[in-house]
Formats: C-alpha cells, sequence, structure tokens
C-alpha cells in the first residue's frame, strides 16, 4: 500500500472521529442544559422562601372619635370619618383599611382604601390576617390579606391580586413565625407561606411553630412541631423550617432547645414512653432512658435525670459526669455536684477542682477577672487566679475595664481591681445601664439619681427620672427636665441628635421653649415641659397639668388643654394625641 493512500485512510478515520467526537460533545450539553432546566424548575416550584415586607415611616393612623373609629394621615387630616365600631390598618404603609361594622345580628366589613372609596368589592369577605399571639409592633401580616369566596378562604395581596384560590377552610397566622399561613382543608391543618406555597401538606392535627430566635437571623429558622390525635393520643413529630420532614409523629411530647444558636441544625428534647431523650436533628443522641433533660446556656451542656440521680452530658451526647449525683447545679462556668453531705466543684469539661478555696467561681464578660465567693463573701481573682480583691464583700458585682459594683455593710459603691473605691459607698443601688458604660446610683430613700460616665464622672443629677434607651444614646426625662447622653455617659445635644428637626427644646431660668439651629428663639420659655418633634413633625407643650401642640415650624397647633396625661412624653399629630395599649392597639383621639 502505497504511503499516500495510508495518509488518506487515516484522514478519513480522523474525520470520522472528530465527527463522533463532536456530535457526543453537543448531545452532552445538551444533556446538561435539560438538566439544568429542570434543576432550576424543580428549586423554583419548590422554593418556600419569602421576604417579609418592611415598614417604613407610618402613612395612615386610626382616629377615635365619640366611640367611633375613622383614618386620618401622619399630617392629621381625616380620610375617613369616626363612624364606625373598628377599624383594623394591616399595614400603616398602604391604604387598605378593613372597617367594621356591628348590630345586634352580625359585624360587617368592608374595606376602603384613602379616598373613602370600596375596594375588592368582587369578593365575599376581606379581613386582614392578625397575629395569634402579638410578637410585633404591627399585629398583622404586612404582605396578604385573607378573602372569603363561595364560602371557601384563599389569600391575596394589598392590590387585590390572588394569590391562592379560596380552597380552604379557613386561614390564620401562625405565632412566632411571620410569613406563614396556617390553612385547614376537611378538618387537617397545613401550612403555606405568603407566596401561597405549600410547606406542609393539610394532613395533620394542629401545627406550632418551635419559637426558635437568632439575634442575627430573626425567626428565618425557626422550625414547625406538627401533631396527630390518635387512639393512644397525641403524637408529636418535627418539620424543620425548609419544610423537611425530620421526624414523625410518633412522640408523647416534644419541644426543641431554642437556647441553642445553631440555624442548621435543630437540638430536639422529646418524650417516648413517659422517657425524655435528646435528638439532633433525625439522630437519637441521647436514649430515651430520662426524667428530664434540661440546657445550660451558659456552659453549653445539659444537665439530665434518671431515677432520681443526676449528670451532665455534652450537646453530642458525651458524658461530662456521670449520671450518679443526688443534685447538679450551675455557678457561671462551673459546675456543681453533691452526693449525700459532700459537695464536689468541677469545671465545664468535669475535671474536679480540688482546692476548694472557693465555694464558687463566677466568670466574668472580661477574662481578666472572676468573682469568687467564700463563705458567702463575695471577691476577685485575676486570670492567673491571684486574689486581687479579698472576699470581704456582701456582693461584686463586674461593671467595665477594672471597675467593680460592690456592696459592703449594705450600701453600694464603686471599686477597681485594686479594691480602691472609685464611687463612694453611699447608694442603696446601683445598676450599669445595658448597653452603656453609664452607671445609675439610686439612694431610695431621697429617690435622688446620679449618673456617672464611663471615667466615672458625675454628669448628672436628678430626682425620680425615667431613663429610655434608644440605639445610640439614652434619654432621662423628669417632669421637669430632660436630658440626653451617648453610651459613654457623655452629655449630648438635641441639636446632635436630631439635625433633620427645623426647632430644638430649649429651658431657661426653668422655663422651656424651642429654638432654631442657631439658638434664635422660635417659641418663648414659657413653659414647664416640652417634647422634641416626632416623626411627623409635631411637640408637645405643657403648661401646668395641660399639654398642647406645635408643628415643626413653631406654630402652635392646639393650646394647652388636655389635662389628664400623666406620662411624661405624650406624642401628637395635629391636634390629636396618641393612646397607645402597645402591640399596635394605638389610636389618636381629643378625648383623652
Amino acid at each position: 500500500m502505497s504511503e499516500e493512500i495510508k495518509i488518506n485512510k487515516e484522514n478519513k478515520g480522523n474525520k470520522k472521529g472528530l465527527k463522533i467526537f463532536l456530535i457526543c460533545t453537543i448531545v452532552l450539553i445538551i444533556v446538561l442544559a435539560i438538566a439544568v432546566a429542570v434543576y432550576i424548575i424543580y428549586k423554583m416550584q419548590n422554593d418556600i422562601s419569602y421576604e417579609l415586607e418592611e415598614v417604613g415611616q407610618y402613612k395612615y393612623l386610626k382616629l377615635y372619635e365619640n366611640e367611633k373609629y375613622g383614618i386620618i394621615d401622619t399630617s392629621g387630616n381625616i380620610l375617613i370619618e369616626a363612624q364606625y365600631d373598628q377599624i383594623n390598618i394591616p399595614n400603616p404603609s398602604k391604604a387598605v383599611f378593613v372597617c367594621y361594622e356591628e348590630s345586634e345580628e352580625q359585624t360587617t366589613t368592608k374595606v376602603l382604601n384613602e379616598k373613602n372609596e370600596p375596594i375588592f368589592t368582587e369578593y365575599e369577605e376581606v379581613l386582614p390576617l392578625m397575629f395569634k399571639e402579638l410578637t410585633s409592633e404591627i399585629p398583622f401580616e404586612k404582605s396578604v390579606l385573607k378573602y372569603k369566596q363561595n364560602g371557601k378562604y384563599g389569600v391575596i395581596d394589598f392590590t387585590g391580586k390572588k394569590i391562592t384560590d379560596a380552597i380552604y377552610d379557613e386561614i390564620s397566622s401562625l405565632q412566632y413565625k411571620e410569613g406563614c399561613l396556617l390553612v385547614t382543608q376537611d378538618e387537617k391543618v397545613g401550612l403555606i407561606n405568603i407566596k401561597g406555597k405549600e410547606i406542609i401538606k393539610p394532613e395533620y392535627y394542629s401545627i406550632t411553630a418551635d419559637g426558635y430566635y437568632n439575634e442575627q437571623t430573626g425567626y428565618k429558622a425557626v422550625g414547625f412541631v406538627v401533631c396527630n390525635r390518635t387512639d393512644e393520643g397525641y403524637r408529636y413529630g418535627y418539620i424543620n423550617s425548609h419544610g423537611q420532614k425530620l421526624l414523625e409523629p410518633i412522640y408523647n411530647a416534644m419541644q426543641r432547645v431554642t437556647e441553642i444558636m445553631d440555624d442548621e441544625n435543630v437540638y430536639i428534647v422529646a418524650q417516648k414512653n413517659g422517657q425524655s431523650g435528646l435528638i439532633k436533628n433525625t439522630d437519637v443522641i441521647l436514649e430515651f432512658q430520662y426524667e428530664d433533660i434540661n440546657y445550660n446556656r451558659v456552659n453549653s451542656v445539659f444537665s439530665v435525670r434518671r431515677l432520681a440521680k443526676y449528670g451532665v452530658v455534652d450537646i453530642s451526647g458525651n458524658a461530662i459526669l456521670p449520671v450518679e449525683y443526688d443534685e447538679v447545679w450551675f455557678v457561671s462556668k462551673n459546675i456543681n455536684a453533691k452526693k449525700g453531705e459532700e459537695t464536689f466543684l468541677f469545671d465545664v469539661n468535669g475535671r474536679q477542682i480540688e482546692d476548694m478555696k472557693y465555694s464558687t467561681i463566677i466568670e466574668t464578660e472580661n477574662e481578666e477577672y472572676k468573682i469568687t465567693i467564700k463563705d458567702q463573701k463575695y471577691g476577685v481573682i485575676n486570670k492567673n487566679e491571684k486574689s486581687i480583691i479579698p472576699n470581704d464583700y456582701q456582693y461584686i458585682e463586674y461593671a467595665f475595664g477594672n471597675l467593680f459594683i460592690a456592696t459592703k455593710d449594705s450600701t453600694v459603691g464603686v471599686i477597681d481591681s485594686t479594691a480602691k473605691e472609685k464611687i463612694p459607698f453611699n447608694y442603696s443601688v446601683i445598676q450599669k445601664i445595658s448597653g452603656t458604660s453609664i452607671l445609675q446610683a439610686i439612694n431610695t430613700e431621697t429617690k435622688i439619681i446620679d449618673f456617672y460616665d464611663i471615667d466615672l464622672n458625675k454628669v448628672y443629677t436628678i430626682a425620680e427620672a425615667t431613663i429610655y434607651q434608644e440605639e445610640n444614646y439614652i434619654k432621662i426625662l423628669s417632669n421637669s427636665d430632660r436630658k440626653y447622653l451617648n453610651k459613654e455617659g457623655k452629655e449630648v445635644s438635641n441639636k446632635e441628635l436630631f439635625e433633620q428637626n427645623n426647632i430644638f427644646a430649649s429651658s431657661k431660668n426653668g422655663k422651656w421653649g424651642f429654638v432654631d439651629k442657631d439658638n434664635n428663639v422660635v417659641v418663648e420659655q414659657k413653659y414647664d415641659m416640652v417634647t422634641e418633634l416626632n416623626e411627623y413633625g409635631f411637640a408637645g407643650i405643657k403648661l401646668g397639668e395641660k399639654w398642647g401642640v406645635v408643628d415643626k415650624d413653631g406654630k402652635i397647633i392646639l393650646e394647652p388643654k388636655y389635662e389628664n396625661i400623666d406620662w411624661l412624653e405624650p406624642e401628637f399629630v395635629n391636634k390629636y394625641c396618641k393612646l397607645n395599649f402597645g402591640y399596635g392597639f394605638e389610636y389618636y383621639s381629643e378625648e383623652i
């Protein structure tokens, strides 16, 4: 065979192989594309995530006049006259108002907009979804409403768009889990979210949220305890926040350990045949042989009781102390255990502390210091366990830096880590204001309060004050004075805190009025007290025992007339005063 023929054959073979390779590659790409598309469709269909509505500044407020309710805007203009027996505002940023009229025979509802026009009239009834247990300033679902059609219920948004068909016998909110709705079909309960996605099929007797809360993620990782009713009694199971069933409903009782801050893993104390066990997700890590299992958050361990004896295990179920003690209790990072007449001290790893120099050692937030108790007296050791404050005090509490609040001879003062007195022992109570470096020192006989800053300078003295803790400062109010301190206890002015305002509360010779940013008097300083402008641009003015109102420019809206206000800082919108019963139950009225 000639060389030329041989080369031609090889070229033909190469071209054929390349063609096959290209076909296989194209087929593989198509298969992968189909798989990706199927996966995306599956994820979309099974995506139960949702975003909660964020409410910024309120636009609409409830009005109360002559035992009837209406609606005003944030300037005090009446949008709906007070003529209804009740009005609910499910979302104060949206013009959707559910109005109730009651008679002896029935209660009827209508939904109005800001123009006093009926909306959602195509439905038999539209109602807000109120939280069963109030866990929010606005006690309603803020994204959806339930509607009734042909005797069944469904969900719509605030534009009236259907999210679900009317296929449910009942729809209600779920405690601890805003955005999840309990739905009932054929006397069975399930769960959907505010997008209408099914989380749990309607096949249970009851469903409750487990109450888990994380400061970073809120209630996002809440799971669900499901219950069925059987001939033997109620049986409980568990479904996680992703809608995955972790535990079948076969347990006598069930409770999530909500103190364990773990969004991905669920720790559950469950009962079976009258005995408690511990489950992590689907795995039993403590068998069902205990009378009691209790979590200690400080040490991240469990105390357990079996046959009236106590022990301690870690969160993986490993024994730290055997179940052989008559009593077990925790003091800070130490474990106390009693057997007979003997008491033993262990660290959190179960190592016995042989030197019983102190009956108790208490960790502080500063790793440099530990508080000790000996013969019921308090002292302090450093991280090397050297005594730096002798056990001479009735009580010691860590404050900040190298400072301690101490009680001696029934009076309270402040000492440093060398036991040197920094604030004299002249007070009945000294407290650190949470989240700050401010100490308030109280004499309960005189009711005088002294405030000390981070450097222990006495920055303010007042009698019978009320303290309001805001995000970046604290506000101290009395019947005749007001003061603002930052988190370190340094005084800050209202002009620094409320830069957006036009006028600012100002006092002169014990009387109050308002000045502008350049300290020009806008409202004469002749009042006994005033408030700062609120978010709607109104402030209170007090003369004697009566309150009135000014607007953001200092114009007198209402001369002092309200006499029955016994709280320090009333709020106003135009001539109306806010009455607040908490948790969203508030309205504005002239009838005080």
